[in-house]
């Protein structure tokens, strides 16, 4: 009974060792596709401030109703002006109160050429610090779906090129892995800064020298450069 339970006990690495030899009959591929596409959707930040007394009619109200007749008459719907942060204390004085407040906004244009416009429009209005906050693309979804089966169709090739040259049969698919990076804005797809553009001042010292039939800018906005990796994993016989 001892002999066989000492045969038994030498066999057991013996077997373990023909597992894992079987199950290393693995080849990883990585698939990749990337894309450069002009933005579409462009979204601009301001502020404005004021300091008035409580019995005057508050100057900046009077501007966004003007910003947002001016935006209706180019195209632009009044909800795609929006108010972003709002921040506002009270001065109390012998014989008058005052509030100062501070406001910021942005505005989303789907028509890049109307950057320039929708910028002397607002400084002249009496915005500052007007600075592009964000770009994007309408349809960087269905981009990104198109770049995911490119990635899948070159992991297959390359697995493929692999297995004809070494003599080799692929087997069937044994882990697919999947990642994407978005480089422009968009929050690096909702968390990190890696799809933020730089910011971009523009600072109203004063519009004298704006042309107000002033056309669009032919200088291009930064691409949106899109990428996808597929890792996948084949067996091999």
């Amino acid at each position: 009974m001892k002999k066989v339970l000492t045969i038994l006990v030498a066999l057991i690495p013996l077997m373990a060792l023909g597992q894992s030899t079987n199950v290393d009959k693995m080849i990883t591929v990585v698939g990749f596709a990337d894309l450069e596409i002009e933005p579409d959707i462009i979204v601009i930040g301001m502020s404005a401030k004021e300091s008035e007394k409580s019995n005057k009619k508050s100057p900046t109200v009077t501007m966004e109703n003007e910003i947002t007749q001016f935006l209706g008459t180019i195209g632009i719907e009044p909800d795609k002006f929006t108010l972003d942060r709002y921040s506002t204390n009270t001065q109390y004085g012998l014989f008058t109160t005052k509030y100062n407040t501070t406001k910021s906004y942005k505005i989303t244009i789907h028509n890049i050429n109307l950057l320039d416009t929708v910028v002397v429009k607002c400084m002249e209005s009496g915005m500052n610090n007007i600075y592009i906050q964000k770009i994007d693309h309408s349809k960087i979804d269905s981009l990104q779906n198109i770049l995911l089966v490119n990635a899948i169709e070159s992991a297959k090739n390359k697995a493929k090129t692999i297995a004809d040259n070494m003599n080799i049969t692929l087997g069937k698919v044994n882990s697919v892995n999947e990642s994407f990076k978005i480089v422009g804005n968009r929050s690096d797809y909702y968390s990190n800064n890696d799809f933020r553009l730089e910011e971009v001042y523009v600072v109203a010292y004063g519009t004298g020298s704006l042309s107000r039939g002033r056309a669009g800018s032919t200088i291009s906005l930064q691409k949106l450069n899109l990428s996808k990796t597929i890792i996948a994993q084949f067996e091999i016989h």
